[in-house]
């Protein structure tokens, strides 16, 4: 219904532009004729000419040009509006007679048989490329737009495609860890279940196509307190928030994947000297967000190629192009990243 809507727009402003060219161009005509006569003869003369002119015009618009040239028979096109062109001369010359008969007037100009078919052929020439170069410009600004459209919807698709991606793979690592809680009988688990639920909100209610800074460092939050939960003692893990403003407009579920990452690798929770250290800060004009963590899991390459990752440099060259700053560093025992965002 909207996009019929629209389509009923686009046609009403369409022919509400060509009916003020004619208007236009008939009173142009009107005026320049009124210079040599007036009355009733120079209305229907002038009548008659912009009714051929929009014969021809509409000729080359809506046939010569989607049939032919756009086709590249660019031959065809034109031997058919010469012959247009022809025809349009006369027509023109038997209604000049006819309204010259009628009124008893004489030829406008006193010009040969050859320099008046020569006039008007050029004239007529230059109706039917101006005609034809309109639709192709015309053509040429559609299918840009069209195909921008079309870019969008793929984008938005995809964009969609691996949110739909990365909120299952989170919430189910969390549905992992309250598992273990229930096993163990322990106490955590109603308050771990309450963190899950704030997720959830926000992973299937609050995650549109922006969300503010506050929300995203809300879920990182809640997700570290669902984690900690798991273990009882004090786990080197810890988020240093230096944002004061935090309603900064972003990418939902931007860093999540990334501290989904540092827990897999870092051997936290199961080795003493593992820790994960994050830090978020604003730093010349850019919201920096960094990740360190130990190499904990030695049998196991840390890298940015599982699905979190993966998706989050797919999101982040469709959402920032050549707006972002996605690092790695590691050495034998430490792995970072860290990803820096222009603000707006």
């Amino acid at each position: 219904m909207a996009n019929e809507t629209i389509n009923n727009q686009s046609k009403a402003s369409f022919w509400g532009i060509h009916l003020s060219f004619w208007i236009v161009m008939f009173s142009l005509i009107v005026y320049l004729m009124a210079l040599i006569v007036d009355g009733v003869y120079l209305f229907q003369r002038s009548l008659v000419l912009v009714t051929i002119n929009v014969i021809l015009f509409y000729a080359c618009y809506f046939w010569i040009v989607p049939t032919y040239i756009q086709k590249k028979k660019i031959g065809k096109a034109a031997v058919l509006i010469l012959l247009l062109i022809l025809i349009i001369i006369v027509l023109r010359s038997i209604g000049d007679r006819l309204l010259m008969d009628k009124f008893n007037q004489e030829p406008l100009y006193d010009i040969p048989k050859r320099g008046r078919f020569i006039l008007m052929f050029s004239g007529e020439l230059t109706f039917a490329i101006f005609a034809c170069l309109l639709k192709l410009a015309v053509g040429s600004y559609e299918n840009k737009r069209k195909m921008a459209e079309l870019e969008k919807l793929q984008l938005n698709t995809e964009l969609q495609f691996l949110k739909s991606q990365m909120s299952p793979h989170f919430l189910f690592n969390s549905i992992n860890n309250i598992y273990s809680l229930v096993l163990l009988k322990s106490d955590k688990a109603p308050e771990a279940l309450m963190k899950l639920s704030e997720l959830l909100r926000y992973s299937l209610y609050d995650c549109h196509d922006k969300v503010s800074l506050r929300q995203e460092i809300e879920a990182i939050e809640s997700y570290i307190e669902l984690f900690r939960l798991k273990y009882e003692e004090d786990l080197k893990l810890t988020f240093i928030n230096d944002v004061e403003i935090t309603d900064y407009q972003i990418e939902p579920l931007l860093y999540i994947p990334l501290l989904e990452n540092a827990l897999k690798y870092s051997g936290i929770g199961n080795n003493s000297d593992a820790f994960i250290q994050l830090e978020l800060k604003v730093e010349n004009n850019m919201l920096v967000f960094k990740i360190s963590n130990s190499k904990g899991v030695r049998n196991k390459v840390q890298e940015a190629s599982g699905i979190g990752m993966a998706n989050i440099r797919k999101r982040l060259e469709n959402i920032y192009p050549g707006k972002y700053v996605f690092e790695v560093y590691e050495d034998d025992t430490i792995f970072e990243v860290t990803l820096k965002i222009h603000l707006l």
